[in-house]
């Protein structure tokens, strides 16, 4: 625990070296922004931002001027620590493949954000699926306990990749995005005729258009949850615009949870809208067992930006009976990579649990939960996985 602990204290001043204090932001985004204010907040500043969009060379956020990732190598390669400031859910590259192009311009130093907010914890952390490697280290019986939950050599070897990013911040250990598409495995298993799909988390019904592909437009139909307003207006559109769904989708403007009630929501128009305390808008909260009372789902769905368990716990009685097939984010949160399949198996002990990464970095990792009965399985699934 005290290797971690240090580990997590010390790579930042270890890998920036004597440019520690003389850093260039590498993203001048939403990131990047929440790194300059975490900056500012513990005495630090930042030299420089570096962008590759044009657009935002001619801006000055914070006061800082945007350079090209050439210009601020010229500037600052070799007196500067570079922090990668960029996580997004990009299908290749990612993190390691910037940090080599900076390293080809010529820049000495290069770091993750992900060692700076270690360094900054009461600053940074938690943020997503970062949080400190000790915290990992506290529950360590339960991660190895939870490897033998996962069907196959593929997953288990990448939650072993998840859980050693968690530790160690590099994203050189984690292997290429599943090419597959993201909640239908199609190399994995078939849709159903009959296929009732419930999308918990549903955006602006870009799953949905996925949904339609997958079953090839014949399925019975489909329910989709989203409780941010401008997103569930744009499922709407979504729904209304595409044959294959029109008609065949009940939109539904909740968020799903564990219990009834109006809860706080922090509505963006994003894919990161979520319940929050801090949110501005209220909104109702139902859970699963409730909205599907009289509904016979074949596949559930859910991408709720960290209340996938309680979701899960509000659908205990559907999942019983009707035993459908689960696709569950759990990158949320740092332990969502273990209580996530945890709970699922808690659930339905009789599935299989199948892990896939769908994007790169570490973004859209989802645990499938696949019943004995009901779905059938491509032949080559079992050597895939």
């Amino acid at each position: 625990m005290k290797v971690a602990a240090r580990r997590a204290a010390e790579t930042f001043d270890r890998e920036a070296g004597p440019f520690g204090r003389r850093i260039v932001i590498y993203g001048a985004g939403g990131l990047g922004q929440r790194v300059l204010a975490g900056l500012r907040d513990n005495q630090l500043d930042a030299v420089a931002f570096a962008d590759r969009n044009p657009a935002s060379w001619s801006r000055k956020p914070g006061g800082i001027s945007v350079l090209s990732p050439e210009e601020a190598v010229r500037r600052f390669g070799s007196d500067a620590v570079f922090v990668i400031a960029v996580w997004n859910p990009v299908l290749s590259g990612g993190i390691a493949q910037i940090a080599e192009s900076l390293k080809a311009l010529g820049c000495l130093r290069v770091v993750p954000f992900v060692w700076l907010f270690w360094k900054f914890p009461h600053t940074f952390l938690p943020y997503y699926l970062w949080d400190l490697p000790a915290n990992l280290l506290n529950t360590a019986d339960e991660v190895r306990r939870n490897l033998d939950l996962f069907h196959g050599v593929r997953s288990r070897n990448e939650y072993l990749r998840q859980v050693e990013l968690r530790l160690t911040g590099d994203f050189a250990c984690l292997t290429p995005a599943d090419q597959d598409s993201q909640y239908f495995p199609s190399r994995v298993f078939r849709p159903r005729a009959d296929e009732c799909f419930v999308d918990c988390g549903a955006f602006d019904g870009d799953s949905m258009l996925a949904y339609a592909d997958w079953t090839g437009g014949r399925f019975q139909k489909a329910i989709a949850f989203e409780a941010d307003p401008e997103n569930f207006a744009s499922l709407n559109r979504t729904v209304e615009n595409d044959g294959r769904l029109r008609g065949r989708v009940r939109t539904v403007q909740e968020a799903v949870g564990l219990k009834r009630g109006i809860v706080k929501f922090a509505a963006s128009g994003m894919g990161n809208a979520a319940v929050s305390a801090s949110g501005t808008v209220s909104v109702q909260c139902s859970p699963l067992d409730e909205a599907l009372l009289d509904e016979h789902p074949t596949y559930i769905k859910m991408d709720i930006e960290g209340a996938e368990i309680d979701a899960l716990t509000g659908a205990a009685a559907t999942l019983e009976r009707r035993r459908p097939t689960l696709a569950i984010c759990a990158y949320h949160l740092q332990d969502h990579l273990w209580k996530v399949p945890a709970r699922m198996h808690e659930l339905m002990p009789d599935s299989r649990l199948l892990l896939r990464p769908h994007r790169a970095d570490g973004f859209d990792l989802v645990c499938y939960a696949v019943p004995p009965q009901g779905r059938e399985f491509y032949p080559s699934m079992e050597d895939s996985d």
